[in-house]
């Protein structure tokens, strides 16, 4: 069953003989071949293929966090859903669709300070898709006890477990987190084996052939509750795929593996996914793209800078009143342009807040020119643009844009803003976007 929101075809399950095969051929070729070269055999191949760890595994993350977690008041916390990503270029996991997609964002971002599937850049990956390990992992527990939900993440080794939140807090309902989570922790029992067997069986099935036709890719480990990331009603899944990549968008494609408890497979399943706008994967897709729609242009006063706060909201081109919940967008999809009341362009400079920050009183005005940042309906730093002066390109690539964030304009103390008109446009073919605000 396709996760809400996005649209997924799977092509049936894989002969996990023939990938085996496959795996078992390829090494013999290459083994052979450094024979004829070096002279030698390559030893790596007599004892498996080549196991590069970046991260703890599933079991390892969970380790360093549980003492942690049994001291959070509220308990006892039962797990229900875990996340793991190892990706190698820069993803938006909040792209991949929640049940009711920008309030999940908008609420969630808000409730979690730190780095989490809705907040920051996760880091990137550097071992062997075949290790089960990741830089990242995020953990869902629930009370029974306090009817709450706690979220622990573990990042680059570094634990952190955030104050719990009541099953009816609006990130909780808005992502499906806090209901009836402990359907979702039947998945997790018996207890599964660590990502580390989870992801030889992935990678010996079908992953070393599918990676290396689809490059480049992420892997996911999705356990338990699945409305992110996983064509599944529940389960335990190791995801190969492209959508939320920076560069990756329209019709893309997936391979799902599914796993017993103790690690085995259970089937896989080739699929074709739909990035962002794709209302229909085809043939030929349909492709709806972006409208943002522009209102209550504000002009804040600040000692040193002209502000314009811009809110917006985003549905599909033509009639984008009729959905405002629409998914996929991402900063490296578009860009902005700045015009004064008689049509010319103004100049751009760089952001002096190009990182995080608390306030937007922390991003004084470039004498150069103006340049903007991207709040969340909470007022966050979130990204800034553009990241060189005169660029046309986001400082981080991959943020998510949705309903309700705000675009703040900083230009010199001497700029009138009024009149002038903020242009939002498409960078990728297969993704047009337009929206003006006049302020």
């Amino acid at each position: 069953m396709p996760a809400p929101g996005r649209t997924h075809a799977g092509v049936g399950a894989k002969n996990a003989a023939l990938y085996q095969s496959l795996a078992i051929a390829t090494a013999i070729i290459a083994l052979t071949a450094s024979f004829a070269i070096l002279g030698s055999p390559v030893y790596r191949y007599r004892s498996g293929p080549v196991v590069r760890a970046d991260g703890p595994t599933f079991h390892g993350a969970l380790s360093a966090l549980n003492e942690s977690v049994d001291a959070a008041v509220g308990g006892p916390w039962n797990l229900f859903a875990v996340w793991g990503i190892a990706t190698t270029l820069p993803f938006a996991p909040a792209t991949i669709p929640w049940p009711e997609y920008n309030l999940t964002v908008n609420a969630c971002q808000a409730q979690f300070s730190g780095l989490t599937l809705w907040n920051g850049s996760i880091p990137l990956f550097n071992g062997t898709f075949n290790s089960g390990t990741a830089p990242f992992w995020q953990f869902g527990f629930y009370s029974n006890t306090s009817s709450s939900i706690l979220i622990a993440t573990d990042v680059l080794d570094v634990t952190h477990v955030y104050p719990p939140m009541p099953m009816a807090s609006a990130c909780a309902v808005a992502s499906g987190l806090g209901y009836e989570p402990w359907g979702w922790s039947t998945a997790l029992r018996p207890f599964p084996a660590d990502s580390s067997k989870m992801a030889l069986t992935a990678w010996t099935t079908g992953g070393s052939v599918w990676t290396g036709k689809n490059q480049p890719a992420y892997e996911t480990f999705v356990l338990g509750f699945s409305n992110w990331g996983s064509g599944y009603p529940e389960g335990l899944v190791v995801h190969f795929a492209r959508c939320g990549l920076v560069g990756a968008t329209g019709v893309q494609p997936g391979l799902f593996v599914l796993v017993n408890s103790d690690g085995t497979l259970y089937l896989d399943d080739e699929t074709t996914e739909g990035c962002g706008d794709v209302s229909s994967l085809g043939p030929p897709p349909v492709l709806f793209g972006y409208t943002a729609v522009f209102s209550n242009t504000t002009l804040l006063g600040a000692s040193n800078s002209s502000l314009a706060e811009v809110p917006f909201q985003l549905g599909p081109a033509g009639n984008p009143s009729a959905d405002f919940n629409v998914d996929g967008l991402v900063s490296w999809m578009t860009s902005l342009n700045l015009t004064d009341s008689a049509g010319q362009r103004l100049a751009n400079g760089a952001p002096w807040c190009p990182g995080w920050v608390t306030s937007i009183d922390e991003c004084p005005a470039n004498a150069t020119g103006w340049y903007a940042v991207l709040e969340s309906e909470s007022g966050a730093w979130l990204d800034s643009y553009p990241s060189t002066p005169g660029g046309t390109s986001w400082e981080v690539p991959n943020v998510a844009l949705v309903s309700n964030q705000q675009i703040v304009v900083v230009a010199p103390s001497a700029w009138n803003l009024t009149g002038d008109k903020l242009v939002l446009n498409g960078t990728a073919v297969a993704c047009p976007v337009n929206g003006t605000a006049t302020i």
